[in-house]
């Protein structure tokens, strides 16, 4: 079975320890960008990173550097050229991206030009630079990157292909990505309501993290998980939440658990009105109203192909505090049966499982265990 041997990340509240001091306290900072929509520029709430952090194209390598590096710094040079790295992010072809940008506003209006490079580089270059394997993967499923860049990372070291598998999530402010959702109205302008009667929308976040997996000794296992793709449309699935019925049953069955062992579950919970319902619903259908589920996005944002590492990082860290986190933002559920943990909730140890449902239906559950130690 594949561990999680350590995790580091860099998010909106700061490294792991201010962002779970930022939870306990529920104190949450965020800041605005720039988005283009048909009246123009508009100001609308950010979660960009704490520190200063030049989250260009070129500008952002050191600190992904600098996270990774965090998580094999311990290794020694033989384990290291044993070590595979997977990416998980929405932006792949960045530098394209880039370039297409440079072009399509009125204010830039510069030649198209590109170096085609792209996360895929950037991986190869961390291999390189950090003595790793030289094997490299960069995944992008929107929502579930680096979520299932967690579960290809399982596979991989359950094969016994590597010894290690450094798994990465990054997400950095994309104008163009955020313009997109400010225009299809996915975005709130005051604050990210998972589930609530009155929730108006995502609030996007930027985020690193790093989790090293393999199979040494760590009391954080990942029992296993299941990702599809089946949407109804580009941007959603059946109100009914179906699709993601099926992938939560059998992330179950491949867990070799049942549904009366899960102690928590972190929902996706991007505050839509769409998502929201669908995960509800379909909530509702696999579980029975005494289930226990947060959410983590009102205190980081939608951090999109970041989000699978990075909330699972920080979920980690609060249970080896000895809490579930509770759900801010939330008033009254859209399912008065079923309403998100809204205290903290004493725990050290259980079967927890993380949900990701994201944009283009790609739609992915992971199920990990803590053993009480």
């Amino acid at each position: 079975m594949a561990n999680i041997l350590n995790a580091y990340i860099n998010s909106s509240q700061g490294d792991l320890n201010a962002t779970l001091e930022t939870i306990k306290s529920a104190d949450v900072k965020t800041s605005t960008k720039s988005l283009l929509a048909i009246e123009g520029h508009v100001d609308m709430p950010y979660f960009t990173f704490k520190d200063a952090v030049d989250d260009s194209q070129s500008g952002i390598y050191p600190e992904l550097k600098r996270v990774v590096l965090q998580s094999v710094k311990n290794l020694s040079d033989e384990e290291r050229k044993e070590t595979a790295i997977i990416i998980g992010t929405s932006i792949i072809d960045w530098n394209t991206v880039d370039a297409i940008e440079s072009t399509v506003y009125e204010y830039k209006k510069t030649a198209y030009y590109t170096k085609k490079r792209s996360i895929d580089s950037y991986a190869k270059d961390l291999s390189d630079e950090l003595g790793l394997n030289g094997f490299t993967l960069s995944i992008n499923t929107a929502c579930t990157s680096s979520a299932n860049a967690i579960l290809e990372a399982s596979n991989l070291i359950e094969a016994k292909l590597f010894k290690y598998v450094v798994v990465v999530g990054l997400e950095i402010f994309s104008e163009m990505m955020s313009s997109g959702f400010n225009a299809m109205q996915l975005l709130s302008s005051s604050s990210i309501k998972p589930f609530d009667t009155k929730r108006d929308g995502m609030i996007l976040g930027e985020g690193i993290a790093s989790l090293l997996i393999g199979s040494g000794a760590s009391p954080w296992k990942i029992r296993g998980g299941f990702s599809n793709c089946n949407a109804v449309n580009i941007t959603a699935v059946s109100p009914e939440g179906d699709e993601f019925v099926e992938v939560m049953q059998n992330a179950i069955v491949n867990a070799n658990t049942d549904v009366n062992a899960i102690t928590a579950l972190k929902a996706h919970a991007t505050g839509t009105l769409s998502n929201d319902l669908s995960e509800m619903n379909a909530l509702s259908k696999v579980f029975d109203s005494s289930v226990v589920f947060t959410t983590l996005k009102p205190y980081i944002g939608h951090t999109i192909g970041a989000c699978g590492a990075l909330e699972i990082a920080i979920f980690m860290a609060c249970i080896d505090e000895g809490f579930v986190p509770k759900s801010i933002h939330h008033t009254t559920s859209i399912n008065p049966s079923y309403t998100p943990l809204l205290e903290d909730k004493e725990c050290h140890s259980g079967t927890f499982m993380f949900n990701y449902f994201g944009f283009g239906g790609n739609n992915t559950s992971l199920i990990l265990e803590k053993e009480l130690v």
